[in-house]
């Protein structure tokens, strides 16, 4: 919780209803630097007290450039807890493994961490996901 704040007041902006929240961990660039490892048991990502601020903020859509859990779990018994709290008690759409190294040196570029992020899933019937292929517009 307290580093999405921070992240808000360091990047000048304020995540409110409806948005789209990209937390960027740091994942995808491990991986490419180190290659695969066991990420069952070792994975940066969200705590589940970040579920608090995508409830008081009311953000439609959490991505990450991890899946947005952490592990080790932090809670006994929930591999991952942050995708059960979001998508179950909230609603909330989410988006893993994304790639954010175009987008960030673009925001850097322009000193903005706010766009129009349009996002188009496959329609799949009865399905719990599907590929997508995010377009972020500055």
């Amino acid at each position: 919780y307290d580093d999405l704040t921070a992240a808000e007041a360091a990047q000048h902006v304020r995540v409110g209803a409806g948005d789209i929240l990209l937390v960027r961990v740091g994942h995808r660039r491990r991986r490419e630097e180190n290659g695969p490892w066991d990420v069952a048991h070792s994975r940066a990502g969200l705590h589940p007290d970040a579920v608090e601020f995508l409830a008081e903020r009311q953000v439609a859509v959490l991505g990450g450039d991890g899946n947005n859990d952490t592990a080790p779990s932090p809670t006994d018994g929930v591999d991952f807890p942050v995708h059960v709290l979001a998508i179950h008690a909230l609603g909330v759409y989410l988006m893993d493994y994304l790639r954010f190294e175009d987008l960030v040196p673009l925001c850097e570029e322009a000193g903005r961490w706010s766009f129009l992020c349009v996002v188009a899933p496959l329609r799949l019937p009865a399905a719990t996901g599907s590929p997508v292929n995010p377009v972020a517009v500055l």
